[in-house]
Order: C-alpha cells, then sequence, then structure tokens
C-alpha cells in the first residue's frame, strides 16, 4: 500500500513540475504610484454647490432668516404645539401686517399674508405658509406653524433696522 502511495506523489509532483514549465512566464508583482483625486462615493444626483460663480440662491426655506447672520442673527428657537410656540413669545411683540418690507443691512423682507420673501442681493429664499411675523423694536419673530405644530425663531436686526409698514398697521381691525 505504501508503494501506491508513493507512487501516486511521484505522478503528482512530476505532474505539477510540468505544468509549472509550461505556463507563461508572468511579470513579478510591484508596488505602483497612481495620483488619486479623492476617497471613493456614491454618485451626486445634485450640483455641490448652487452658488458657484456669483449664481443667484433662489429656493424655499423656512430657516431664511436664519441663513442670514449678516442682517438677522437668531437668539432664541422653540418647538411644539403652536399655543407652546406662541406662549413663548416675547411680551409687546406686535404682528407685521402683510404688504409690509422690513430691511435690515442690505436684506429685505417682504411680508405676504402667511408667508415671506427675503431678498438680498441676487439671493430669493421664500418663507413657506403658514408663516406670521410680529416684531417689537428690539427683535423679529417668525411664528410657523405646520400642522399641529409650531416652531417659533427669534432674531435681532444687525445694523441700523427699519420698518416700512403696511398701510392701517397702526389701526388694525377688531
Amino acid at each position: 500500500m505504501v508503494r501506491y502511495f508513493a507512487l501516486a506523489t511521484i505522478i503528482v509532483v512530476g505532474a505539477l513540475v510540468v505544468l509549472a514549465n509550461l505556463a507563461p512566464a508572468r511579470k513579478p508583482l510591484g508596488v505602483a504610484n497612481v495620483r488619486a483625486t479623492g476617497t471613493p462615493s456614491a454618485p451626486r444626483i445634485e450640483p455641490t454647490s448652487t452658488a458657484r460663480g456669483g449664481a443667484a440662491v433662489v429656493g424655499t426655506a423656512p430657516w431664511a432668516l436664519s441663513a442670514l447672520p449678516e442682517c438677522f442673527v437668531q437668539d432664541f428657537e422653540a418647538h411644539g404645539t403652536y399655543a407652546f410656540a406662541r406662549s413663548q413669545l416675547p411680551s409687546g411683540m406686535q404682528p407685521i401686517r402683510p404688504g409690509s418690507r422690513l430691511e435690515s443691512v442690505d436684506c429685505v423682507l417682504h411680508v405676504a399674508a402667511h408667508s415671506g420673501l427675503v431678498e438680498r442681493g441676487a439671493e430669493r429664499l421664500s418663507i413657506p405658509p403658514d408663516a406670521q411675523f410680529l416684531w417689537n423694536p428690539k427683535q423679529l419673530a417668525l411664528l410657523r406653524k405646520t400642522g399641529p405644530l409650531a416652531e417659533l425663531r427669534l432674531y435681532h436686526m444687525t445694523g441700523r433696522a427699519s420698518v416700512s409698514i403696511a398701510p392701517d398697521y397702526l389701526n388694525p381691525p377688531r
């Protein structure tokens, strides 16, 4: 029996030697230097930036005023039910009537019935419904309702701010 194992071993080793000599010669493995441009990632559907080359930024943004810290600096934010958010308003806040215009530095907030539009140069950001703007001489408030929930954002305006108030603001209907 040992004789058969020895014969089988000689046949297998001989076959491997013959196959190794018949195989084409290969280059030895080596390390190559390549220039990489970044880490791999999933393909992007949208552009990496919308503001390249001085292009205008236009869109809908509930946080539009917070995106312009040169004009409006956010001091406070509250989320919860509408009653809770409304209870967080500082005393003395008065609603800004639709049609009014608030200017702070080079930003202009146009107040509509249930929304707003912030303009700064070529940038146009709209604040979607259901938004209400309130103010006192020191602060601006954005109270926005979304279904049963609401958010309140309080801002102070930088620089010299002016408000062009829509007609009948001082004599609201009762």
